[in-house]
C-alpha cells in the first residue's frame, strides 16, 4: 500500500493574520490611566542645600584644648573671624555656603506656591516649615522698607566639636567668640537699617523693636550646632 502523504500547511498569511488581531485589540481595549492633577509646586529654595558639607563651619577643640578651624590649628580669636566670613562673603565663594536672595516678589510668589502645594498635600511638614521660613523672610523685607537681602540656606550651621576631656571652659569661650562674630554682623546691620541704633539697644519687650530684632536674626540667624564628644586628635 502507498504511503500517503501529509500535506504541508500554508504559514504564509499567519503573519498578516496576527498582525490585524493585534490592530484589533489595540483598538478595542480600554486602559485606565491615572488622573494627573496639574499643580504649582514651591520655587527652589534652601532645600536643595541639604547634605552640602560647604554649609558647615566645623570648629573643635581637642583633648589638649586646641582649636581647630575646617580641620586646620587655630587660635581661639580665630572664631570671630571664621564666623563673620561663614554668614557674609562674596557669592560663589569656595567651600562657603550659597546665599538664598530675598525679596519681596521672591516671598510673595514662594509662599503663594507653597500655600497652593499645601492645598494639595496639607500634611506635608517640609512645606509647612518652608512656609513659615519664607513668612518669617517677607516681614523682615517690610521690616527694611522693601528692601532684600541675601540670608544663609535653612540648614546652614556651625557645628562645634568637642573632645571627651576638653574642658567646659574652652567650650564656653568658643560659643562665646562666635556670638562676637555674629552680633558684630547683626549690631552693622541693624545700624544701616535703622537710624544708627545698635542691636544690643533694642528691647524685645517693645513692639517695634522686637520686629526690628526679628528682622535682623532673619538675616543673620544663629545656627549653632552641639555634636556628640568624640577623640579629637
Amino acid at each position: 500500500m502507498a504511503k500517503r502523504e501529509v500535506e504541508e500547511i500554508n504559514a504564509g498569511s499567519m503573519a498578516d493574520i496576527a498582525f490585524l488581531l493585534l490592530i484589533f485589540f489595540l483598538i478595542t481595549t480600554t486602559m485606565n490611566l491615572p488622573q494627573v492633577q496639574e499643580e504649582r509646586l514651591p520655587q527652589k529654595s534652601d532645600v536643595e542645600f541639604l547634605l552640602n558639607e560647604k554649609n558647615v563651619l566645623q570648629i573643635m577643640a581637642n583633648k589638649n584644648d586646641k582649636i581647630g578651624i575646617e580641620g586646620e590649628f587655630a587660635e581661639m580669636e580665630d572664631i570671630k573671624d571664621a564666623v563673620i566670613k561663614f554668614y557674609q562673603h562674596d557669592e560663589g565663594a569656595r567651600n562657603l555656603p550659597s546665599y538664598i536672595e530675598v525679596d519681596k516678589v521672591t516671598c510673595e510668589d514662594t509662599i503663594e506656591s507653597l500655600e497652593a502645594a499645601l492645598a494639595v498635600y496639607p500634611d506635608a511638614a517640609l512645606f509647612k516649615i518652608e512656609l513659615d521660613a519664607w513668612t518669617r523672610r517677607l516681614d523682615a523685607v517690610n521690616a527694611f522698607g522693601g528692601t532684600g537681602f541675601k540670608t544663609l540656606p535653612n540648614n546652614a550651621t556651625i557645628s562645634i566639636q568637642m573632645d571627651n576631656s576638653t574642658k567646659y571652659e574652652t567650650y564656653m569661650k568658643v560659643l562665646d567668640q562666635i556670638m562676637l562674630g555674629l552680633n558684630h554682623l547683626r549690631d552693622s546691620l541693624c545700624k544701616d537699617k535703622f537710624q544708627g541704633i545698635s542691636f544690643s539697644k533694642l528691647n524685645d519687650k517693645v513692639e517695634s523693636d522686637k520686629q526690628k530684632i526679628s528682622a535682623i536674626r532673619q538675616v543673620y540667624p544663629k545656627k549653632i550646632m552641639k555634636e556628640k564628644n568624640r577623640s579629637v586628635q
